[in-house]
């Protein structure tokens, strides 16, 4: 009996789940790799403005230096929160993919239990043929053997009274013979 093949089921899961988990991780990259990008500009432009301001008046100084400082702040927050969205995405497209393998393993295990089931099953009937079979065996060997006591027994019997009508045949001869020697002899009469 030919078995189905779940290799190829397990490994486009496989397959499929660890493609989810490398996409994510490079959405992941791709978006820190901007954030770093932006931060890095907005650096520059900071350097800029300050090299700039630094040639001004004072209060337009200190006005520059606090919408700097918020610039910064604006900066690292939308960092902080585009590391926290691709850690999150990272996340739950590793619980999927997780999901999936767990759902994988179990259609895995299904199939193989399913395999033993109809092989236990397999076996059990084979034995019950054998079963089956020894019996037949057993009931015709039995009656071989009834028949060859039979006919044993009748052979036996037949025998046994062959031997006594042999020996009764014997005895009369005997008894015939030994009359035959003590009588004497007689002539014959010759018929009329």
């Amino acid at each position: 009996m030919a078995t189905r093949k779940t290799t190829s089921k397990t490994g486009t899961l496989k397959s499929a789940a660890a493609d989810l988990v490398q996409a994510a991780k490079s959405l992941g990259q791709a978006f820190a790799s901007k954030a770093e990008e932006a931060k890095a500009d907005a650096s520059a432009a900071l350097k800029r403005v300050k090299r700039d301001v630094a040639a001004g008046t004072s209060k337009a100084r200190e006005k520059v230096t606090a919408s700097v400082q918020r610039t910064e702040t604006r900066i690292e927050k939308a960092a902080a929160s585009a590391k926290e969205s691709v850690q999150r995405t990272i996340g739950s497209v590793e619980k999927k993919a997780r999901a999936a393998k767990v759902q994988a393993e179990r259609k895995l295990t299904r199939a193989e239990q399913a395999s033993s089931r109809r092989v236990a099953q397999a076996g059990d009937a084979i034995a019950k043929e054998v079963r089956v079979v020894k019996a037949t065996v057993k009931k015709r060997a039995d009656a071989v053997t009834k028949s060859v006591k039979s006919t044993t027994v009748k052979a036996k019997a037949k025998a046994a009274s062959t031997r006594a009508e042999a020996a009764g045949a014997a005895a009369a001869a005997k008894r015939a013979a030994a009359a035959a020697r003590k009588a004497p002899a007689k002539k014959a009469v010759p018929a009329k």
